[in-house]
């Protein structure tokens, strides 16, 4: 797995809205920065990827290890003052949601005209100054780093989905790097690619 810096102030979005306290770990952090979990009626424990279910929020940090101690040491049973059904594939589900979630809103962005993809279109979106944020493939080879983006690049860039991932909002095999510019659903992508390398612990890359 490669290793990418992160860099607070290349973030986008306004992280400093919205505080909440991670049950496991009783750090107050910014609601961007943490997963929302509720009790459904049955009791069955689900993830709320959009943040809008009703019910008692569960404000846990965006990581991945973090839930899986708060499982084995089931912890969501106090937070939620009752017993509850922790699903088997939790750790799993949560990852697949963001995912989702975070293409959902880059195919809106294409829509929209606030999405370039394809070396020759980012690289001049980026020269020009219109980049707000970027993505670049996990899986991209080492040899096509840095060929656009470089270390004093002022948006964060995400490596947070493989080339295929990508390629589905393109409707290409695959993609290696995605541009977007300013608007609202720039921001919104922005807040759900920052929860995905938080959970994996794979941040945007520096440079």
């Amino acid at each position: 797995m490669k290793t990418k810096r992160f860099n607070h102030n290349r973030h986008s979005a306004s992280a400093s809205e919205g505080m909440k306290t991670c049950f496991v770990t009783k750090e107050a952090c910014s609601k961007t920065d943490m997963l929302r979990f509720v009790a459904a009626p049955d009791r069955t424990i689900v993830f709320d990827v959009a943040g809008k279910l009703p019910g008692r929020g569960l404000w846990l940090k965006a990581n991945r290890d973090i839930l899986a101690l708060a499982i084995s040491k089931k912890l969501f049973h106090k937070a939620a003052g009752k017993q509850v059904i922790i699903p088997v594939d939790l750790e799993d589900t949560v990852e697949i949601a963001l995912k989702n979630r975070c293409l959902s809103l880059l195919g809106l962005c294409r829509k929209a005209g606030l999405l370039l993809f394809g070396y020759e279109a980012v690289k001049k979106a980026v020269g020009q100054g219109l980049a707000v944020s970027a993505f670049e493939a996990a899986d991209a080879s080492e040899r096509g780093q840095n060929k656009i983006f470089k270390p004093n690049d002022t948006f964060p860039i995400y490596m947070v989905l493989s080339r295929q991932e990508m390629g589905q909002i393109a409707g290409m095999d695959e993609v290696v790097h995605i541009a977007l510019l300013k608007g609202k659903l720039s921001d919104e992508v922005s807040d759900v690619a920052r929860k995905i390398g938080l959970y994996q612990d794979r941040h945007e890359r520096k440079g």
